[in-house]
């Protein structure tokens, strides 16, 4: 059964109706958002009826008619203009008051909101509801988070989010849903605009990395807008990121890695793209020493710099700089670039600029050749277990099985 629908007035209409002015923190207005938080549940609760096919989003066994599904759309869509009104026309009261006006009002039906799991069951049943309504949903979130953050005390979309860890779990796995996968990117962006959610979707970290993996979805549009989630996510606050990063340093670059490894074209670029934009920041300059005191990490990219596209080549370079560029190289990482010192300025030399005129990319270029012609022999290492290389000493046959691909020129070969 569908639910009872509120009545949906347009604002001015409901405001002089009631007598008195709609944005105060009235009892009138905190019942107002009492009822459409309800209704809008019940309508929602009424696609729970239906049978659960398991995957996220609810569907009939028995396939629904098409007019029934319409009904139900339609009872959200009412419920979330009512609520819309409302709080664009908070919004617009602030904006002009320079500040959070009507604070007893928002926090009513904020915690409405939140206090009736709307979040969650609105991502649910999202793939059900008509296109249109859909969009409701991602204007009427977003102004939630907006709305929220403003708040001097805790914002409750970060405490909502802490408390149902699944909730980020449901947008993420939006994204394995063509037809949704848009709204739940923008919501995922709205989320990201706030540092608060930003520290709360970053504390999970296996939905990171499922939001990773979707950057290679095979197709373009999701994996783009992945990609867009992903770099709001890492670069709109970066000191709560960066924090994130070194915390979690190995997990999250070996999945990010494979990207580089395993991808197609356009998700080698993007990811060249969004790593050199993290390690040239200077939020995340441990970030950046940690990384490039990786031999393994030094050799996916000496291997993007033979790439059969030019651009590839050209944004590995710009990751390839900073590990030559690095007074302090590591023992491996040294030895690794003085055995492919050669082949690397032969390789170098013929990668040139996009455009001739690009000063800085010569400059660059000039001072890594530089670097690698003067760069001299490691030292030798002690014959000891404790000083010497992994898998140099003699006797050590098991350690230099399990050198990496490259420490002996395989890599630019």
């Amino acid at each position: 059964m569908t639910s009872e629908v509120a009545p949906c007035m347009p604002f001015d209409w409901w405001r002089r109706a009631s007598g008195r002015p709609a944005l105060a923190g009235s009892e009138g207005s905190q019942n107002r958002s009492q009822d459409v938080c309800r209704r809008l549940k019940e309508a929602l609760d009424s696609f729970s009826a239906m049978d659960d096919d398991g995957d996220g989003i609810r569907q009939s066994s028995a396939s629904p008619s098409e007019t029934a599904l319409k009904r139900l759309s339609q009872d959200v869509k009412k419920q979330l203009q009512v609520m819309l009104e409302v709080l664009l026309e908070v919004e617009r009261t602030n904006q002009h008051a320079g500040e959070m006006q009507n604070v007893p009002l928002v926090k009513s039906w904020l915690n409405q909101f939140f206090a009736t799991d709307l979040p969650k069951l609105l991502v649910t049943h999202l793939g059900q509801l008509e296109f249109e309504v859909r969009n409701d949903v991602v204007t009427v979130f977003s102004a939630v988070v907006r709305l929220g953050s403003g708040l001097s005390d805790e914002d409750p979309l970060q405490q909502y989010g802490h408390a149902n860890p699944q909730f980020f779990a449901l947008l993420v796995d939006g994204y394995e849903k063509h037809e949704i996968a848009t709204h739940c990117g923008m919501m995922l962006r709205s989320c990201a605009r706030q540092e608060k959610l930003v520290k709360a979707f970053l504390s999970q970290m296996q939905v990171v990395l499922k939001l990773v993996q979707f950057t290679r979805h095979e197709v373009f549009d999701i994996s783009t807008d992945a990609f867009s989630s992903l770099h709001d996510f890492l670069l709109n606050h970066q000191d709560t990121s960066a924090e994130f990063l070194q915390a979690n340093f190995r997990e999250f670059f070996t999945s990010y890695n494979s990207l580089l490894q395993e991808g197609d074209y356009v998700t080698k670029r993007q990811a060249l793209k969004l790593l050199s934009d993290l390690l040239l920041g200077r939020k995340f300059m441990r970030i950046m020493m940690l990384y490039i005191g990786d031999d393994s990490y030094l050799q996916i990219h000496m291997n993007l710099l033979r790439d059969d596209s030019k651009t590839i080549q050209l944004e590995a370079f710009h990751i390839f700089k900073i590990f030559v560029a690095n007074p302090n190289r590591p023992p491996r990482v040294h030895t690794i670039l003085y055995k492919n010192k050669e082949r690397l300025i032969c390789l170098l030399h013929e990668l040139t600029p996009h455009r001739p005129e690009d000063k800085q990319f010569l400059e660059d270029m000039k001072t890594v050749l530089n670097k690698l012609e003067a760069m001299e022999p490691p030292p030798r290492p002690e014959r000891t277990a404790a000083a010497g290389y992994p898998g140099s000493a003699p006797g050590a046959p098991a350690a230099e099985a399990n050198h990496p691909p490259g420490d002996r020129g395989d890599p630019v070969g």
